[in-house]
């Protein structure tokens, strides 16, 4: 189980890896939008909020979205379906507290411990996230933590 979830938050890492700065060659062809734009977005971690920087990127694939935020090192991003509600199928949070933490709906009983929903370009993504803490190499725990993703894509 330790391994597929391993397997999971590295695929949403190579996901927003693969996504940065891919909807910037998009072109627009709504109309412009005269709202305010957000402040940012914005990642919780068991209530602590998380030093997300940088652009977000939303990239369609198929019938999913990958999200990417900040640079692609920090692992932060989703891969969500294209219906409403969406489902999601991959978050990662990048480090938190030395233990990378994700969620996989691929992963062995974890398919009902993440929702989003979507307003126009805005998603609120939650779930539970899992890691591994390996500070003890000999004896690694499982580490899970609830996690918010809010965000507008461009």
């Amino acid at each position: 189980m330790k391994r597929a979830i391993v397997i999971g938050v590295a695929g949403v890492a190579m996901v927003a890896a693969s996504c940065t700065g891919c909807s910037t060659n998009k072109s627009n062809t709504g109309a412009s939008s005269t709202a305010a734009a957000p402040a940012g977005p914005q990642v919780i971690v068991d209530g602590q909020k998380q030093n997300v920087t940088g652009p977000v990127t939303c990239t369609p694939a198929g019938d999913n979205i990958n999200i990417g935020i900040g640079d692609a090192s920090a692992g932060v991003g989703a891969v969500v379906s294209n219906a409403n509600p969406p489902i999601v199928h991959a978050v990662g949070l990048g480090n938190v507290n030395g233990i990378a933490l994700g969620y996989s709906d691929a992963a062995p009983n974890q398919a009902s411990n993440a929702g989003a929903a979507v307003d126009g370009k805005t998603y609120a993504i939650k779930g539970t996230a899992t890691g591994t803490d390996m500070t003890n190499p000999e004896q690694p725990q499982t580490v899970t933590k609830p996690f918010e993703m809010d965000l507008t894509c461009p």
